[in-house]
């Protein structure tokens, strides 16, 4: 399998994906120019929710698409509100009033454990310019950020890419797997 990202703001959660089941699927990151996963030569993925939804299943022992049917549709629901909800600074606002009235009471979005709604809104936020301004009066948001940003994989995925200098629309990333049976 082949995962490639041209744009590490949309990619930055296809590749937390990758690096944490890593432990499974042996990953190998390069540059890169378009946002696909090869799963054969009939078979590819071009959308980021779709890498990472087919990452979190070749994996299904670490639970990141939840531990059961209900879960499962709460991390479809996370995935499609960062994709949708966490793209300007009038929405984001009201995205992070919604994010911090589901996280009240939580460590995380789903569960008691990571899953790739965590990834996928961590991955969001962290490419975007108004989350630290707008962030700061959201404290169950900003608790959940800086504990998850402490976390493999968050650190490794969030400092070497999400934190380059060169804006990220221009960064490209290549991510490549191969399943370790």
């Amino acid at each position: 399998c082949c995962f490639t990202s041209i744009q590490v703001h949309s990619g930055v959660r296809a590749l937390l994906t990758a690096e944490h089941v890593k432990g499974v699927v042996q990953v190998s990151v390069e540059e890169g120019k378009d946002t696909q996963l090869h799963v054969s030569d009939s078979l590819q993925f071009n959308d980021v929710n779709s890498i990472s939804r087919y990452l979190a299943r070749v994996a299904p022992a670490l639970g990141l698409y939840g531990a059961n049917m209900m879960e499962q549709t709460e991390v479809d629901h996370w995935l499609e509100f960062s994709a949708r909800c966490l793209c300007g600074p009038i929405i984001l606002s009201k995205a992070l009033g919604e994010l911090h009235k589901a996280l009240s009471l939580r460590t995380f979005l789903v569960g008691h454990s990571l899953t790739l709604a965590d990834l996928s809104v961590w991955a969001a936020l962290k490419g975007h310019a108004g989350w630290p301004s707008q962030g700061e009066s959201f404290a169950h948001v900003n608790r959940w950020f800086s504990f998850l940003s402490t976390q493999v994989p968050f650190t490794a995925v969030g400092n070497k890419y999400a934190s380059k200098k060169a804006p990220l629309s221009k960064s490209s990333v290549s991510v490549i797997l191969v399943i370790i049976e």
